[in-house]
């Protein structure tokens, strides 16, 4: 049955003063809003990219899993997603969700679960929500719409990384390498232009417009204020490899 599927969501973060000092702030309202709203059973793995202080709740969570990655020059968001991917994997669960910190989810989420649980092409697909700032036209809305429909997956028809939901069976049908990881390890993809590259991979992209998911999109915002964000550290990291 549908409703006893598994979910996953694998959700990267990080809180420090000089790259996002509110990062545990937007962690906490994506954990509450998948908390409130997401009627299958489901576990939360957060993946610590090497915050500057623990993250710590003050009451232990059943469903919630935090993963410290002290390294993240070395493994990006790409690399982190994977670390949480493989655990997710090992407990076997069904549907796993690649996620930003940055969002707020509502019970559309149901919605693009069932569909990624009964879609014909399930098995060899991502799949995408519509948002309203997806960094693209066709996952543009700013309500949950009733289309869904397949994209290239091509280079400007690719789906956006900030919600990506796949069945297990989909991550490993379309390993990257043998190391087990599902997105690009390649240093290039570490912070990102990594879609494309896994939209080609796994042969189908489809856009679930039944479900919509509220980005704050940050990263523009740290851009905008002189910030020094995820983008900064890419490109103090990509000079660093460069010589």
């Amino acid at each position: 049955m549908i409703k006893n599927k598994k979910v996953a969501f694998i959700c990267v973060f990080h809180q420090s003063e000089q790259h996002r000092p509110n990062g545990f702030e937007y962690l906490n309202n994506n954990l509450e809003s998948i908390f409130l709203n997401c009627k299958y059973p489901f576990k939360f793995f957060g993946v610590d990219n090497e915050s500057e202080d623990k993250y710590e709740l003050e009451n232990e969570v059943e469903n919630l899993q935090i993963i410290r990655n002290d390294d993240q020059k070395k493994t990006g968001t790409t690399g982190a997603w994977n670390i949480g991917i493989k655990e997710a994997v090992k407990q076997e669960y069904d549907v796993i969700f690649a996620i930003n910190d940055d969002l707020i989810f509502d019970e559309s989420i149901n919605n693009m679960i069932e569909v990624i649980c009964t879609h014909p092409k399930k098995d060899n697909a991502i799949f995408g929500p519509v948002s309203n700032n997806p960094n693209n036209s066709y996952q543009l809305a700013n309500e949950p719409t009733n289309e869904i429909f397949e994209i290239s997956g091509k280079a400007g028809e690719e789906l956006n990384g900030f919600v990506q939901g796949m069945t297990r069976e989909t991550i490993l049908n379309n390993l990257y390498d043998d190391d087990g990881n599902f997105y690009s390890s390649s240093p290039k993809h570490r912070w990102g232009r990594y879609e494309v590259e896994i939209g080609l991979r796994v042969h189908h992209s489809i856009v679930v417009g039944t479900c919509f998911v509220y980005h704050f999109k940050q990263s523009l915002e740290d851009d905008r204020m002189g910030k020094r964000g995820w983008r900064h550290l890419r490109k103090t990291t990509e000079k660093e490899e460069n010589g």
